[in-house]
């Protein structure tokens, strides 16, 4: 595989998002909900706990750890959801654009371009998850370190390091993947866009019930890590066995 011819197809589709404002506002807006918004919302419940109920120091450190754990695990919501916008919009959008039979017909391989296309919806979604979870965890160790309670940094931890270094970019790829594959099956962006969400819905389930649980564990988080690798490894060979460029070019004529 010619990584430099898949490299040109991720910088082509990067300049075509850079000039799209729904995908430049939902990339915008994901981080600052998840990273400033959710994070001040998780300080001020626990600021009214302090206040309110006398806790013991270990008591204190339960409820702040449990707090960190689900701020930590709603950043899996970011590189799950991103993709749905992003890359459903790989194959659909080149048709809107007219340039599906240009692309088509270079002489890249199938897997590079479909490299090409992953990388292209990747690198940006994963870019604005950690902008997001650096903010959120400056936030958090901020208000941790002043809080005379507690005086000290708290992320990161090992498993915020888990979830962020493991399991958000496994989650992207699996995202990424399921709406690529979306996308070179439909003709229409809405309904890339719809199908693509429903796919990744699992995985919205899988954070629900993560953050509704009585204890967030690192066990969870390697569980959940080893379920992503299995789903992304038979999402990229069901991406190379279903794509056929003769069929989407006869198809979308």
């Amino acid at each position: 595989m010619r990584l430099w011819k898949s490299w040109i197809v991720t910088k082509k589709d990067l300049s075509v998002f850079r000039k799209n404002k729904y995908v430049l506002y939902s990339l915008i807006a994901m981080p600052i909900i998840l990273g400033v918004v959710l994070p001040v919302i998780f300080i001020f419940a626990l600021n009214a706990q302090i206040s309110s109920v006398q806790l013991t120091h270990d008591q204190l450190f339960a409820a702040v750890n449990q707090i960190v754990g689900l701020a930590t695990m709603y950043f899996v919501l970011i590189p799950a959801i991103l993709p749905s916008i992003i890359a459903s919009y790989s194959f659909v959008g080149e048709k809107i654009e007219k340039s599906l039979e240009p692309l088509l017909a270079t002489p890249t391989t199938d897997g590079e371009l479909l490299l090409g296309k992953s990388l292209a919806a990747f690198i940006p979604c994963m870019a604005v998850t950690y902008i997001g979870a650096a903010i959120s965890a400056i936030i958090i160790d901020f208000w941790s370190y002043t809080t005379p309670q507690i005086g000290t940094f708290l992320i990161p931890n090992p498993y915020w390091l888990l979830v962020i270094g493991v399991i958000a970019p496994l989650a992207c790829i699996m995202s990424v993947e399921a709406n690529i594959i979306v996308s070179s099956k439909v003709n229409d962006i809405r309904a890339a866009q719809q199908l693509g969400g429903l796919i990744v819905l699992p995985l919205v389930f899988v954070v629900i019930f993560a953050s509704t649980s009585a204890q967030i564990s690192t066990l969870l988080a390697i569980g959940v890590s080893a379920a992503l690798a299995v789903a992304d490894i038979a999402l990229f060979y069901l991406s190379k066995a279903t794509f056929q460029r003769e069929e989407i070019l006869t198809k979308w004529k």
